[in-house]
């Protein structure tokens, strides 16, 4: 049986972009359906239908007096943090720091969530998009002072820094997936800044670790 090809959507006030976006997505998958939205009413419509795969935003849309605003943006993420908690999604924007209001829903959601910056090259994009089709999360260093860790999370991360165990034991530990206990590595290497670290000189996991017996997250 064929598998259904992906869903994105593409939130973006200007046509080229949007384009242009959609032309780079379908060389990642050339199957996937792309559509366009050109407001943050349009995608609230489309989540009702069906939820996609990914939803693509740009934070920042024009106004009636020509200037342009994250606030639409921003409350379009509210609701989908509330309504989608399993959504992927990437915020495509240069302009970040808007989301710093947002940080802890940020921290809560347990879908992907990638922020990429227009500046970046567009292999930063494509790359940001796997990333939040694997249910990373990828935030700019900046606006991690403030995130929180979930259950889960301090969960994994008292068995691996107290118990030193694998993230295959710890799946089994709490019966969950590799998959999902992966993410959750990932995840928490990101919310405590661990993740730009070369893995060829440093051990991320003894850095998580140490990391978070700074922050007093746990006592060893």
């Amino acid at each position: 049986m064929k598998s259904k090809p992906p869903l994105f959507v593409i939130l973006e006030d200007h046509p080229e972009v949007a384009q242009n976006n959609y032309l780079f997505l379908q060389k990642l998958e050339p199957e996937a359906i792309c559509e366009m939205a050109q407001t943050h009413t349009e995608v609230l419509e489309r989540l009702l239908l069906e939820t996609p795969d990914l939803v693509i935003i740009d934070l920042l849309f024009g106004t009636a007096t020509g200037e342009q605003s994250a606030q639409a943006s921003l409350v379009l993420l509210q609701q989908i943090f509330q309504d989608y908690p399993m959504l992927n999604i990437l915020i495509y924007t240069s302009e970040y720091g808007y989301l710093k209001p947002l940080i802890k829903s940020i921290g809560r959601h347990q879908g992907g969530f990638v922020v990429v910056s227009k500046l970046e090259r567009r292999k930063a994009f494509l790359e940001g998009v796997r990333h939040a089709l694997d249910g990373k999360l990828e935030i700019p260093r900046e606006l991690r002072y403030d995130i929180d860790l979930d259950e889960r999370e301090m969960q994994v991360l008292m068995l691996l820094c107290r118990e030193s165990l694998t993230d295959k034991a710890i799946a089994m530990r709490l019966n969950l997936s590799l998959k999902t206990i992966q993410n959750c590595v990932q995840r928490l290497k990101a919310k405590l800044s661990i993740d730009y670290l070369d893995e060829n000189d440093t051990s991320t996991r003894v850095a998580l670790c140490m990391e978070a017996v700074r922050r007093k997250l746990i006592v060893l």
